[in-house]
Order: structure tokens, then C-alpha cells, then sequence
């Protein structure tokens, strides 16, 4: 008497399958916002170890300054977290192929611009932490300058993938 049951419920998984890829598969709308959800979050974050920076770096940095830069490197570690959670989105399926295929191209440029400025963050870090500003005081200019260029590609990134998401949702 089990046998049918389990044969019964073979054949609905079996049946099911195909159906699961479908509805595995997200709407216009549905594919944005959790995209959004998650990227809005990430953006936020790396805005964070900016406005960080900002206040916590005197405007002129001398060598006989003393910096606490522990809120600075939980600020980073955070924002590198969810960068490389990022990832997990290109997974997602969109029903409507050519949006899927513009927003992950879009992705991967918002991730590498994302990795490069927190890169220059990280250097930029470490040459305050280990004390080589104190001995090296020439390199606070370029690594400032190279943080600013990297933190602008970030940003232009990230509005180039809210363009790409909000062109897919305009007319709903």
C-alpha cells in the first residue's frame, strides 16, 4: 500500500521539476528589487568608509598625528562583506532574459569597481595602521587622489546598474 503513495509522489516531484525552473525565475519587478535590496545596502556601506574617512583623517595629515583607525576597518570589513555577497545575485533569474543579461553585465562592472576602490581603501589603511605615514609622509597625497578616482568609478558604477534596473521597471 506505500508503494503507490511513494509512486504517487515520485511522479509530483517529477512533474513538479519543470515547473520549479519556471517559478525559480522572477518577474521584472520581483528581479529589481532584490537586486536593489541588497545593492542599496552595499552602496551604503561603501558610502560609510567614505564618510569615515572624511571624519576621521584631519583635513592635513602630519606625522606626528595619532590616528584610531578602528572604525575605519570595521567600516571596510563590513562593506568588503557585503561586496563579496554581491556575487550571489548573479544567480538570480529574471522571466525576462535581456534585462537579466544587461543587470549581471552591470553587476560584474558595479562589483570590480566596488573591489578596486575598497583595494585603495585597504592600502590606504594599512599605510596609516603599520605607522608608514609617520616615516613617509609623501604618499598621503597619491593614495588620497587614487581613493578619490576609485570611490568616483564606484559611484558611476553603481548609478550605470540603478539606470540599467530602473530602464526594466519605467512602465509597470
Amino acid at each position: 500500500m506505500k508503494k503507490p503513495v511513494f509512486a504517487l509522489s515520485a511522479l509530483l516531484l517529477i512533474a513538479l521539476l519543470p515547473a520549479c525552473s519556471l517559478f525559480g525565475k522572477y518577474s521584472e519587478v520581483e528581479y529589481n528589487n532584490l537586486i536593489v535590496d541588497h545593492v542599496n545596502n552595499t552602496s551604503l556601506a561603501i558610502e560609510k568608509t567614505a564618510t569615515l574617512y572624511n571624519e576621521t583623517l584631519p583635513e592635513v595629515v602630519t606625522e606626528k598625528d595619532t590616528l584610531d583607525l578602528g572604525e575605519m576597518q570595521t567600516g571596510a570589513d563590513d562593506a568588503r562583506q557585503l561586496l563579496a555577497d554581491t556575487e550571489k545575485l548573479i544567480a538570480y533569474e529574471s522571466r525576462n532574459t535581456e534585462q537579466q543579461t544587461a543587470v549581471t553585465a552591470e553587476l560584474q562592472t558595479y562589483m570590480e569597481a566596488g573591489d578596486l576602490y575598497l583595494q585603495s581603501y585597504s592600502e590606504m589603511l594599512q599605510y596609516y595602521v603599520d605607522g608608514t605615514y609617520q616615516a613617509d609622509i609623501t604618499q598621503v597625497k597619491p593614495l588620497d587622489e587614487i581613493l578619490h578616482t576609485n570611490y568616483t568609478t564606484f559611484i558611476e558604477a553603481n548609478n550605470d546598474l540603478v539606470d540599467i534596473l530602473e530602464s526594466f521597471v519605467a512602465g509597470q
